[in-house]
């Protein structure tokens, strides 16, 4: 009797987490690729590439998460990626005497910088998140084509080959967004961070306790501005050169990405490992559809074709119902928690 009664709790517990609808999408999306793909999903290339193509995507989703939860919104972070990029790539190149090491060091610290300078604007001075952070972007992207006005460099073949690099059938990619995890989940049970559920769940509250709202929304901004760093030292190993904009359309991605994941934007309920769900659920989506249109359809109706448009249709519409149907269950079973549990447990 309690053996089968202890996995039903368990599943009823799971059921009530922000991450469940992510999960639940993301087994979804993989039923749907091995059956458009006909098998070849679980092969080991299909991996490496699924999670190259895609890490610094997740990375930039769990630094979304970080604001998004202490109910705020970060809307620079794929502009700072791309600085992050362009500075790392562009460095060395242009002192040949300049250590990538440096570079990379250097390009992070900058992502950090931007994240505190963030947090202080929303934080201190009060200036609503929406506009401090879009007026951020437009900075930032001043400084990245400031660096390179356009795509250029080549990083070394070393990091190029180390990114990409298959270890005994795991990706080495998968490797860095375990990791990742896995500091999201010691970080979770810090103070720090669960004074930032308390804020995106009553900031009002949070205040009449005795903390100081101001400094943990910096501190909400500063894990934010780490966490978009690794993502743009990640998205220069993945394009192997520089450019200067092209990670800007990464920043309403990444916001997608959290909602679909399990993040609600009015915060206080969600985690770093929605962002993770959410991001592999953007990716899964594009390959489910494109799939679809040029291999499953093709083999069951004879001479089927249609433009790329519609694969896209496809795939945005799947992506507005997953998030819809995200929001509508974790704001049930936020309201069924109540507002004063701590949401990321």
């Amino acid at each position: 009797m309690t053996a089968r009664i202890v996995p039903k709790n368990r599943l009823k517990a799971f059921r009530g987490r922000p991450e469940f609808m992510g999960a639940a999408l993301l087994a979804i999306i993989i039923v749907l690729n091995v059956i458009t793909q006909q098998g070849k999903f679980f092969s080991s290339s299909n991996f490496v590439n699924i999670f190259a193509n895609n890490t610094p995507l997740v990375i930039l989703a769990m630094a979304q998460c970080a604001v998004l939860i202490s109910g705020n919104i970060d809307i620079s972070t794929g502009i700072t990626m791309s600085l992050v990029n362009v500075w790392c790539v562009m460095m060395p190149e242009y002192y040949p005497g300049f250590p990538v090491w440096l570079a990379f060091a250097t390009g992070f610290l900058i992502a950090v910088g931007i994240g505190l300078a963030n947090g202080f604007l929303v934080g201190f001075f009060r200036i609503p998140p929406m506009l401090a952070t879009y007026g951020m972007s437009y900075i930032v992207r001043g400084l990245s084509l400031l660096v390179s006005d356009r795509p250029q460099g080549r990083i070394d073949k070393a990091i190029r080959t180390f990114y990409r690099a298959d270890f005994f059938g795991v990706p080495a990619s998968f490797a860095i967004v375990l990791v990742f995890s896995l500091v999201w989940l010691y970080m979770r049970r810090r103070p720090g961070v669960q004074e930032i559920y308390a804020l995106g769940g009553n900031e009002r509250n949070t205040y009449l306790t005795g903390v100081s709202t101001s400094r943990v929304t910096v501190r909400a901004y500063a894990i934010c501005g780490v966490f978009t760093g690794f993502a743009g030292l990640l998205w220069t190993a993945m394009l192997s050169s520089s450019n200067p904009i092209s990670g800007d359309v990464k920043t309403l991605e990444s916001i997608a990405a959290a909602l679909l994941g399990g993040v609600l934007i009015s915060g206080g309920w969600g985690s770093m490992i929605c962002g993770v769900l959410g991001a592999l659920f953007l990716a899964l989506v594009t390959n489910t559809a494109t799939y679809l249109f040029i291999n499953l359809l093709p083999r069951l109706i004879p001479g089927f074709s249609l433009p790329n448009y519609y694969q896209n249709f496809v795939s945005q519409i799947i992506i507005l119902l997953g998030i819809v149907a995200t929001i509508m269950a974790n704001n049930r079973a936020a309201r069924s928690k109540g507002a004063s549990a701590p949401k990321g447990e």
